[in-house]
């Protein structure tokens, strides 16, 4: 450039040319890549300062798949909780069941009386440790019987009769039918054998017994329940996500970024873990209600750690919503200080191109004055 000599005129005009594609270029980058700082030669301030709004929104964000898988976790508990507190209800459905079968318990003896032969005024006979006397005329008292009918069934129904009197306490009931005396215990406190019903005289009969005994069906009632225990720990075992189970007494920990974190506390889900009898030992109703008590207690407990558990839960949900939030918030400062308005350069185009074509023809207007020369050796 040195070495070729320019007029004033068209340096002027080469030097607005030059300024005008410098600024064309700015402009097409400006547009391709949407950005009016790309780099800290177009403005250091604007470019770290949206520099660390990405990079800090970039370092909140990368701990989100924790907290979701966080979530996750908590939410397998809650759901295991939920298995676990109906297996829990059922047990006690079964417990209370089971009651009930200890006043089912009944031994009945039967006889079948086929005369009256020997039977007479003074005898005694013995029916569940109860004496009762045979009289000849109307039975005076809870403790006699009439034989004054002389049949089978009128001294039948009298026994019956005698057995079955209120004025007196008794555990047993009687009924006749076809001449067939039935004799049975009404409570779980009395226990008939084959000597309660004992005779002092030889009377032509028939006895046999017969017993519903509530071992039977309690015996299935604590299956039932030592069954639903098992399954009480299998679920329990089966709670964990990711490998971790909050059932199983372990803590989670929770990061959230910027060295906060959130401990998130299981506890014991185990049968035993919630003070339960992980095998019924049930003999009478007191054993039953203490086992029930400790269900009750169980409830409780489990309420009380779905409670914590759903607080925690919140916790992780609004700090993941935050997260997002200001991520977001960051993002959009850091585009503020960055991002080009596409309109505004998109007319900066049309005025540099609009420049760029007068700076041309100013140009080819100043080296008119260089070639009108050029006429005088023609």
């Amino acid at each position: 450039m040195g070495d070729i000599s320019l007029t004033s005129g068209m340096r002027a005009n080469l030097q607005s040319l030059q300024s005008s594609v410098k600024l064309l270029d700015r402009t097409q980058e400006r547009l391709s890549t949407g950005k009016k700082v790309n780099s800290a030669l177009d403005n250091p301030t604007n470019f770290f300062t949206a520099l660390s709004h990405t990079s800090r929104a970039s370092d909140l964000l990368a701990f989100k798949d924790g907290i979701s898988e966080s979530i996750q976790t908590i939410k397998a508990a809650d759901v295991a909780i939920t298995g676990i507190t109906s297996l829990i209800n059922s047990a006690k459905a079964v417990a209370e069941d089971a009651k009930g079968t200890l006043g089912e318990t009944s031994y009945s003896q039967t006889l079948t009386i086929n005369t009256v032969t020997g039977l007479s005024a003074g005898t005694t006979l013995n029916i569940g440790g109860i004496d009762l006397e045979a009289v000849a005329g109307v039975a005076a008292g809870a403790t006699q019987f009439s034989i004054a009918s002389g049949t089978t069934d009128g001294i039948s129904a009298a026994i019956a009769n005698a057995i079955n009197s209120g004025t007196e306490t008794r555990d047993m009931k009687a009924s006749v039918a076809n001449n067939v005396l039935t004799i049975s215990a009404v409570t779980s406190t009395m226990t008939m054998v084959d000597e309660d019903i004992a005779f002092d005289v030889g009377l032509s009969s028939v006895y046999s017994e017969s017993s519903i005994k509530s071992g039977t069906e309690l015996a299935a009632k604590v299956t039932q329940y030592n069954t639903l225990m098992s399954q009480l720990d299998d679920l329990k075992a089966d709670a964990f996500y990711k490998g971790k189970n909050l059932l199983n007494a372990e803590t989670m920990t929770v990061r959230f970024g910027n060295n906060h974190t959130l401990s998130v506390a299981g506890f014991n889900g185990t049968a035993s873990g919630l003070s339960l009898d992980t095998t019924a030992s049930w003999s009478s109703e007191s054993t039953i209600q203490s086992s029930i008590d400790k269900i009750t207690n169980a409830l409780s407990t489990l309420r009380i750690e779905s409670s914590k558990l759903s607080s925690n839960l919140s916790i992780v949900n609004t700090r993941d919503e935050w997260i997002s939030n200001i991520a977001a918030t960051l993002q959009t400062g850091a585009d503020k200080l960055t991002l080009a308005d596409t309109n505004e350069e998109g007319a900066n185009m049309l005025m540099l191109q609009t420049r760029q074509s007068l700076s041309t023809s100013a140009l080819s207007l100043s080296a008119q004055a260089a070639q009108s020369v050029l006429q005088l050796f023609r």
